[in-house]
């Protein structure tokens, strides 16, 4: 019988700046210097625009950080969607554009660049495999790229362009591969070396509406820019005469917005460096550390439709947001969760003083409702635990009132709270401020995760109409406390 065990261990990390590296393919980061990583968002063109370009006001607004171990990759799609690669964990996650979980898919061997065509197809680039495969919008398998495993040997970035064409960043070999919408190879170009149009480790990647197709060299620490056909037009930052660059660290990945300003994720720095698209500063976004707005290891980048510019930073474990210029955020509020699984077994006697107080509450309540059971019928006085296994959730919303929290609109994982008597709202933590607590059947919310490592996803609504959600890390356990 399968039980939650509170507290998924996480995966030790190092958190890494200025002299740290990430090497995806072992899932790990790693204090290394030549397998960054990099993704290469739309990088978009406005020669008129150029020479006034200004640092854009970028306003720290949230992040994501809940269901993330390593997110490197992201894309956004037509509705909004924010799709987000993960592959420590082996996932790919979908919030819809005010930060809602929808979806998350699991299963794939190291995912990192992913796309999403015109027609609502999704791409992800299986580093593990070394392949790209297709899935359609309701994620049913529908092929991939070329031969499938072994096309590529290490799948790092792609985009997708309105007529179909698919480009690819092969890292290790040092290509840049383009398919038609039928899935089959049309050309590629690069090859290993630092000369005009060769690749160390390329990263990422754009096709812009000019038609130039923009790739950022990560080992040789500059932009490179090609026609379609593959040809050398130029070329922006390089190294100096001790090695290093001096405009910019190694780019994990490129944007840019409609005024023609390029956003480069400089992983070396911990920034997001802003330039024109001639390679002029601007200025930065964003500070190296952890703290809210600031960045370890910045990997991808993405502007979405409201103008709001989505930075993974895997060395932080989460997601930053911030807005660009004139802005919208739809958003929902993010609560914070406690949960404390039920995993007292009946046959198990448990001395009163080691019963937690709100089991011993629990069980008081439930005794004053069977005092008119026979004695021969009812349980043990001091020993006996609950009669049913529930999981506590204490439900905290920062700067809002648990009395506001609609009890009925509360859901975990589409499971609806336990009727358990006794308060709902009150200090149950000892931290000095009242929270909501919720209880769930365990058989029930179990039924819904995966054996393993799992979420669970809260969600509800407050009386002004406001929504909000969490999500906490566990892992569906036996009795005995094996993983199943």
């Amino acid at each position: 019988m399968a039980i939650l065990a509170l507290g998924l261990d996480r995966h030790p990390r190092t958190l890494f700046g200025s002299f740290a590296e990430v090497n995806l393919m072992n899932g790990r980061f790693i204090p290394l210097r030549r397998t960054m990583l990099a993704c290469a968002c739309l990088v978009l063109g406005v020669p008129g625009l150029v020479a006034q370009a200004t640092l854009p006001v970028a306003t720290a607004l949230r992040s994501y950080d809940q269901g993330l171990r390593e997110p490197v990759r992201l894309a956004t799609d037509a509705a909004g969607r924010l799709y987000i690669a993960d592959p420590r964990l082996g996932i790919v996650t979908v919030r819809d554009e005010s930060g809602r979980l929808l979806a998350v898919q699991r299963g794939f061997d190291k995912p990192l660049g992913v796309a999403v065509d015109p027609s609502g197809r999704i791409f992800i680039c299986e580093a593990g495999k070394g392949r790209v495969a297709i899935f359609t919008p309701g994620w049913i398998p529908a092929g991939s790229l070329g031969q499938g495993i072994g096309e590529f040997q290490m799948p790092n970035h792609i985009q997708i362009t309105p007529d179909g064409l698919v480009y690819v960043v092969d890292s290790r070999a040092n290509l840049v591969k383009v398919y038609g919408p039928n899935g089959l190879l049309v050309r590629q170009f690069g090859g290993y070396g630092a000369l005009a149009g060769q690749f160390d480790f390329p990263t990422g990647l754009t096709v812009t509406p000019a038609g130039e197709i923009v790739v950022s060299d990560q080992g040789n620490e500059r932009i490179q820019v090609f026609d379609l056909d593959g040809t050398f037009l130029r070329a922006f930052g390089k190294k100096n005469m001790i090695g290093t660059n001096s405009t910019f660290g190694r780019v994990q990945g490129l944007q840019s917005d409609a005024q023609g300003r390029l956003y480069l994720a400089d992983s070396f720095r911990g920034v997001v460096t802003v330039m024109t698209s001639a390679g002029i500063p601007l200025g930065t976004i964003g500070t190296f550390g952890s703290g809210p707005g600031q960045l370890t290891g910045p990997a991808s980048l993405v502007v979405d439709r409201n103008n709001r510019l989505f930075v993974a930073t895997p060395g932080n474990t989460r997601v930053e947001v911030f807005g660009l210029d004139t802005y919208t955020d739809p958003h929902i509020l993010f609560a914070s969760l406690v949960v404390e699984p039920g995993t007292l077994e009946r046959n198990r006697p448990i001395p009163r003083r080691q019963i937690p107080a709100w089991r011993a509450r629990l069980r008081d309540s439930q005794r004053n409702r069977d005092d008119d059971v026979s004695p021969e019928n009812r349980d043990d006085e001091d020993d006996a635990p609950p009669r049913r296994n529930l999981v506590s959730v204490l439900i905290k919303l920062p700067g809002v009132s648990p009395a506001s929290i609609l009890q009925g609109s509360i859901t975990a994982n589409g499971v609806s709270p336990a009727h358990v008597p006794g308060a709902f709202i009150g200090d149950f933590d000892g931290d000095g401020l009242f929270e909501f607590r919720a209880w769930f059947d365990e058989p029930r919310l179990v039924a819904t995760m995966p054996d393993g490592e799992a979420f669970l996803v809260l969600s509800g609504r407050l009386a002004d109409g406001r929504a909000f959600e969490s999500i906490a890390e566990v892992r569906v356990i036996n009795r005995t406390g094996g993983v199943q």
